[in-house]
């Protein structure tokens, strides 16, 4: 194991990756990466852009074929994916990929965006009816009941990023990959809900939904594994139980947010955050 990365102890892991490696080309992105995942925790995968860490979410979702080592969610091998006309949520094995934004059926509403998730998960085993009241309150847990009948091209990046999250959670998974998430500067500022010019203009706290950490750690407080691929330091501070950093391919360090962010153990990490500090 590289110096400052800790293995997680197998038990109690939902998913179990060992050894996993994988090329493209000549290029080594995966290699030889051991990681844990368990129920109820959020993990940020933070590193630089190449990283490792969009390809290791494919192969989390089964997606992208792996060179060697092994996946396992809940002790069973982690099944491929076949290929889905571009939805991205077949919850294969338990394992629910975030779909990109822009990837959500154009053609559908919002409510039947994620009532159209019922092929592989929870929804297949229900009526018409009861599909649409359990999407429904899908979409109200993320914040977004109110946009049900709308389009999601009426949407911004950041409400059709909650719509995903809905259509992944109606697949019934026990781990939800978000591969870089959507990320608002903070509240008050252009951009956010509540901001002066903005549609959530006025909305009071109690009203507007919740911010993107908050609703990815309600998830977790559900019972569910949630890992967060990002680049973003600031939002894997505020959203993360664990910090997993990833450069070249390779886990270098990992540990709680209050560690890896006040004394980072190698050189790579401290330089990462050192570099993501400074003003662009």
């Amino acid at each position: 194991m590289p110096d400052g990365v800790p293995r997680a102890d197998e038990a109690g892991s939902l998913v179990t990756l060992r050894g996993v490696s994988k090329h493209i080309g000549l290029v080594q992105v995966l290699n030889g990466i051991d990681l844990d995942l368990t129920d109820g925790q959020v993990t940020a995968l933070l590193g630089p852009v190449g990283a490792g860490k969009s390809t290791l979410c494919r192969a989390l979702a089964g997606s992208e074929r792996i060179d060697s080592g092994s996946i396992t969610v809940a002790g069973q091998p982690l099944r491929r994916r076949r290929r889905y006309a571009g939805t991205g949520a077949e919850g294969r094995g338990g394992v629910g990929p975030v779909a990109d934004p822009g990837s959500l059926l154009a053609h559908r509403t919002v409510l039947q965006n994620v009532v159209h998730a019922r092929r592989t998960g929870l929804l297949r085993r229900l009526g018409s009816a009861d599909g649409e009241r359990r999407a429904l309150a899908l979409l109200e847990r993320v914040g977004a009941a109110e946009y049900a009948a709308h389009y999601p091209w009426e949407l911004s990046g950041e409400r059709q990023q909650r719509v995903a999250i809905a259509r992944a959670l109606a697949t019934a998974p026990r781990l939800v990959l978000v591969d870089e998430p959507t990320v608002l500067p903070p509240a008050g500022t252009a951009g956010m809900p509540g901001a002066a010019g903005e549609p959530d203009a006025g909305l009071s706290e109690a009203v507007a939904p919740p911010a993107l950490p908050l609703l990815l750690r309600g998830l977790a407080a559900d019972g569910l594994a949630v890992l967060v691929a990002t680049g973003d330091p600031a939002f894997a501070r505020c959203t993360a139980d664990r910090v997993v950093f990833m450069e070249g391919g390779r886990i270098i360090e990992q540990g709680p947010p209050e560690e890896f962010f006040t004394t980072p153990r190698t050189v790579r990490a401290r330089d990462f955050l050192s570099a993501a500090a400074k003003p662009s």
